[in-house]
């Protein structure tokens, strides 16, 4: 395989996210952005943030290169900002590239996943403390990226699970694969995934959690298991969600976001 990264590459990247953030591509306000950020790789995210708390708009549009998504805070939390991370590992990847740009030091990943382990279900959260790369854009910060490593977290597994088992939700300390290809997850890929200790796929949290690591950023990651993958071709056919499983995310992003604002003061 070609490498994409050269450890002898001394030269710097021919833009950077800082350059384009004052470049002209850029046409709204930039503000200085706080420490902490909190990253919905859903759609549910910044709407449920909006039905639940007072906010106030510090970006109308990220400057990002590819996701331009409005940055939120919740009245009287100066200090955390809440966004959309964007789908899959490039455009999570530009997301932080720009927060680091702005001045944000620590990301909270919040997502959803397939699950394949053999105990998982819908709706439990898995908190990982490795994420396999199976997707592009961390092979472009490190050479051989096998796995991302939840190594400097904001809060620790250990908070996050009381938050969200306090919520009511199942809670596995579970490690995941992201990958870049969602109709290439076979059953011998996943069955090799589970061997190797895996329990859930996801497209964004090995790409965050590596650029972290690049710029010394701390990370973690929550994701909560949005479907049930088949063990095998016998099993009933993969189906998306559960009865419940909009009254549980929702549960899940209120217990994060109630943490965030409270560790954040």
């Amino acid at each position: 395989m070609t490498p994409w990264f050269y450890e002898e590459d001394g030269t710097r990247p021919v833009f950077t996210a800082e350059e384009h953030v004052q470049s002209k591509h850029v046409t709204t306000e930039v503000a200085r952005l706080p420490k902490r950020a909190v990253l919905f790789c859903l759609g549910r995210g910044l709407p449920l943030l909006e039905e639940t708390r007072e906010v106030k708009v510090l970006m109308e549009r990220l400057p990002g290169f590819i996701t331009h998504t409005p940055v939120l805070q919740a009245a009287g939390h100066e200090n955390v900002c809440f966004l959309d991370g964007g789908r899959g590992a490039p455009q999570a990847a530009c997301v932080v590239e720009t927060l680091h740009a702005l001045g944000t030091e620590e990301v909270l990943l919040l997502g959803l996943c397939g699950a394949f382990g053999e105990e998982i279900q819908v709706g439990d959260v898995l908190l990982p403390g490795r994420v396999l790369c199976e997707e592009g854009a961390s092979w472009h910060y490190f050479p051989q990226p096998v796995t991302a490593e939840m190594e400097k977290r904001p809060w620790g597994r250990e908070l996050l699970a009381k938050t969200f088992s306090q919520a009511g939700l199942t809670v596995r300390l579970a490690d995941t694969v992201t990958t870049d290809a969602v109709y290439r997850q076979t059953f011998y890929k996943e069955a090799r995934w589970r061997d190797l200790g895996y329990a859930g796929v996801d497209m964004e949290a090995s790409a965050v959690a590596n650029v972290c690591r690049f710029y010394n950023m701390r990370c973690e990651a929550a994701l909560m298991a949005s479907d049930k993958h088949p063990l095998s071709p016998e099993q009933p056919a993969w189906a998306w969600g559960a009865g419940d499983f909009k009254e549980q995310r929702d549960r899940f992003l209120k217990a994060a976001i109630g943490l965030a604002l409270q560790e954040a003061q």
